[in-house]
């Protein structure tokens, strides 16, 4: 029985908060070759890369690149701006030499920028087919939802019954959010 409650704590501290079989197996005073035959036995290394690569992870990366980007570009615009007023200055003081320079130099930017636009456009279109693509259907959910209120009720008939409400709550709640 103390192995389960060690075996539960592996699992959360593995799969969840990506600790090692070392790690684990000193903090629960076992051997690492009992952690990592764990990790084997019950496909936590598999559960684990799930974690990892779930789509709200994904999704925060992409936005986080997208925000990247547009940081990048808005610095662009900034220089720009600045260049500007440099080719006025220029301009107005007849310096040809300076002229020519910084309008060399405002094409790269504008360049730059047409490059930042492209790479955010790209991006987007990629977030918005990535959402498209893992989203899971309404049929889909309930089907999962049924499989583990089942297996809920062969486990413990009293559990299962005590949640009937919370049951019903959690699929309205779903069905107004993904149907």
């Amino acid at each position: 029985m103390a192995k389960d409650k060690e075996r539960s704590i592996a699992r959360i501290w593995y799969t969840e908060q990506n600790k090692t079989a070392k790690e684990i197996a000193e903090k629960l005073n076992l051997t690492e070759k009992t952690v990592g035959d764990w990790v084997k036995k019950y496909g936590w290394k598999e559960e684990r890369n799930a974690r990892e690569n779930a789509v709200d992870k994904r999704i925060d990366n992409i936005k986080s690149v997208i925000d990247d980007i547009t940081e990048d570009r808005s610095s662009a615009r900034t220089r720009l701006n600045e260049l500007k007023k440099e080719l006025k200055e220029a301009v107005a003081n007849k310096d040809t030499d300076e002229a020519t320079l910084t309008r060399t130099m405002i094409s790269d930017i504008k360049k730059e920028i047409v490059g930042y636009d492209d790479a955010i456009s790209k991006w987007n279109k990629t977030l918005e087919n990535f959402d498209k693509e893992n989203k899971v259907s309404l049929s889909n959910y309930l089907h999962v939802m049924d499989e583990i209120f089942k297996d809920l009720q062969g486990y413990d008939q009293a559990i299962y019954m005590a949640t009937l409400d919370f049951q019903e709550q959690h699929i309205n709640k779903v069905s107004i959010q993904i149907g």
